[in-house]
């Protein structure tokens, strides 16, 4: 039996004097945990920068490690950067891509895309924040790479994705159902996907689906508020442009996912708390997101096997 160990986190959103996340910090002892249980490498699945032409030093910082770091684009990391500066400071050979360690395949996936008159367009310098409806969009010569990909491999595969796959309700991939058809078009006669792995939403959460585990990977810092509160002291107000719209996460969360090619799946993730103690529910907001998941401190720790 072979297998693969990796770190995965998520939404860190560097973005000084706005959001309080002491980015910086969280990063070293997630990379910290990394060597420590000696991972083949890391996977940041997007919101790590939200201007990575500004705050270079902190994107040169994800590389300054003993373990290979893999970056899939989130929504916010072409806020303030151009796509092919982002692509160039991110190290990623393009949007979406594959790479293969051990007896796996990895499918970075981009999911940020939104449609108009004018077709398909990539996010960047918030373009995307005029275009609600549309967004979370695959091209189509996207859909058909990832088919490529997946059918061309002789290695199971792992789908990497900022936006979730999981979710029909609640920030999904507009064209989920296409998405889908490909992937159990490919597990028809033998698997060629065993898991997908998603940021974007900052909850914590583990579904399988088509007999597909589905990990739904928590914020590394805070979860974001519609409504603001007042709980926070007031230097930290002063501080942080929007920390009145943050629920922060005590530790920098992160998990170690262990796959086996038997179908073992195993997430060790960890434990956490809330700054201050200031919980979702204390505030003027709906207690859980549009796929019915509460905010939490945590990441799952689990074991299945999937046959």
């Amino acid at each position: 039996m072979d297998r693969i160990k990796f770190l995965v986190f998520a939404d860190i959103h560097h973005y000084p004097g706005v959001f309080c996340t002491d980015a910086p910090k969280r990063f070293a002892a997630i990379r910290e945990r990394a060597e420590r249980e000696k991972v083949d490498f890391m996977v940041s699945l997007g919101d790590y920068c939200h201007s990575p032409t500004t705050f270079t030093d902190f994107v040169e910082e994800s590389f300054r490690s003993s373990v290979p770091l893999y970056h899939v684009m989130g929504n916010h990391d072409t806020d303030g950067a151009a796509v092919e500066d982002t692509l160039r400071l991110y190290r990623m050979p393009k949007e979406y891509y594959w790479f293969e360690r051990g007896p796996f395949r990895f499918i970075a996936i981009d999911t940020n895309y939104y449609t108009s008159s004018a077709g398909f367009t990539h996010y960047q310098y918030r373009n995307y924040f005029d275009f609600p409806k549309t967004r979370e969009t695959l091209p189509p010569e996207q859909l058909e790479f990832i088919e490529t990909a997946i059918m061309e491999s002789e290695k199971p595969c792992v789908l990497l994705s900022h936006a979730s796959l999981d979710r029909v309700s609640g920030g999904e991939i507009r064209n989920r159902d296409e998405l889908w058809a490909i992937i159990n078009r490919a597990n028809s006669d033998r698997r060629r996907v065993l898991m997908s792995l998603n940021g974007h939403h900052h909850r914590d959460g583990l579904a399988v689906i088509d007999n597909v585990a589905c990990f739904d990977v928590n914020s590394a810092s805070f979860d974001w508020l519609s409504h603001p509160h007042d709980f926070f002291p007031e230097e930290l107000t002063r501080q942080y442009e929007l920390v009145d719209h943050q629920i922060i996460f005590s530790e920098p969360l992160s998990a170690i996912v262990t796959l086996s090619t038997d179908g073992t799946i195993e997430i060790d993730g960890m434990k956490g708390s809330f700054l201050y103690g200031v919980s979702r529910e204390m505030t003027d907001n709906v207690r859980v997101d549009g796929a019915g998941r509460p905010c939490t401190g945590n990441i799952l720790s689990a074991k299945l096997r999937l046959m």
